[in-house]
């Protein structure tokens, strides 16, 4: 997948306002003074707003080394701390040597501005940390895995990967996305989700979509071919759940689909120390397997 160091030249679904923002002085200057504190302040600003943010070095880390950057966004309502402690995300990213950001919502939740707020977050770390510009991921939960769809349609030049959690895609999201490059995604969801339900769910005049609908979606979006590699993995723990694989591995620019279903898996992060909303916490599955998808690719190749 190509490189790029340039802001992103479209926004769709903005609006040319807020587009114009993004590429412009929405990234700080002197109408929204600094930019922030970077590494010990933990906080940047994003359209004229003091965001912060939870930030963990791998034990690995050196300024000679480009460390590939994972963000982490978390349920509603929830924090960056809050969401690091319930899913024990952190080991696993330090493992693989990530530097990890727990960005804070506002009021605990997300909206489309968000989208800068990554862009935001990347710049600042990139100018004060050593950050591989070609294996920056995003990973969410429940509300943060809604945003990160919404980043994926919206960032796929800037990111190499990213995993979603617990959110199916919303119409409202679905309808407006149309990247300018495919970009390689993870689906993780149990089918006892109660606040996604595995088929799907009407709120007004907002759609959340079923499993299959997403990703028929995503797999249409990356121009996947061909039916996917189904495995059912091995039962490892008596938990009550049981995990199995569906992977689109022939889609365009190098990119994938991956998709693990957790039978039994409740609206939970796999394997977190929790808690969660009333629901099954498998541990077939783990932040490990998360990582090692998000890892497996680069912007580079």
């Amino acid at each position: 997948m190509r490189r790029s160091n340039r802001l992103p030249e479209r926004i769709r679904w903005l609006g040319t306002a807020v587009a114009a923002t993004l590429i412009g002085a929405g990234c700080g200057g002197d109408t929204l003074g600094p930019d922030g504190e970077g590494v010990l302040g933990e906080w940047v600003r994003s359209f004229g707003v003091q965001r912060t943010y939870e930030l963990r070095l791998p034990a690995s880390y050196t300024e000679s080394q480009p460390a590939p950057l994972l963000l982490a966004f978390h349920g509603s309502p929830d924090s960056g701390a809050g969401f690091e402690a319930r899913s024990g995300l952190t080991p696993a990213a330090d493992q693989a040597g990530f530097i990890t950001v727990y960005p804070d919502g506002i009021d605990g939740t997300w909206d489309v501005n968000d989208v800068l707020l990554v862009v935001n977050l990347i710049r600042q770390l990139s100018d004060n940390l050593s950050v591989d510009r070609d294996r920056i991921y995003v990973t969410g939960f429940s509300a943060g895995g809604t945003i990160t769809h919404l980043i994926a349609c919206a960032l796929p030049d800037l990111l190499a990967a990213v995993a979603v959690v617990g959110a199916t895609l919303e119409s409202n999201i679905s309808d407006s996305c149309q990247p300018l490059q495919s970009i390689p995604l993870l689906l993780v969801h149990g089918t006892e989700d109660t606040a996604f339900p595995w088929e799907g769910l009407t709120i007004g005049n907002l759609r959340r979509f079923s499993v299959e609908e997403t990703l028929a979606r995503w797999t249409a979006l990356n121009r996947c071919v061909g039916d996917p590699a189904v495995d059912t993995l091995p039962d490892l723990v008596d938990d009550g759940t049981r995990a199995w694989t569906e992977l689109w591995s022939t889609c365009a620019g190098s990119s994938e689909v991956m998709f693990y279903g957790i039978e039994g898996g409740g609206h939970t992060w796999p394997s977190g120390p929790g808690p969660f909303p009333p629901g099954r916490i498998s541990r077939e599955i783990s932040s490990e397997e998360i990582v090692a998808f998000l890892g497996s690719f680069d912007r580079g190749r």
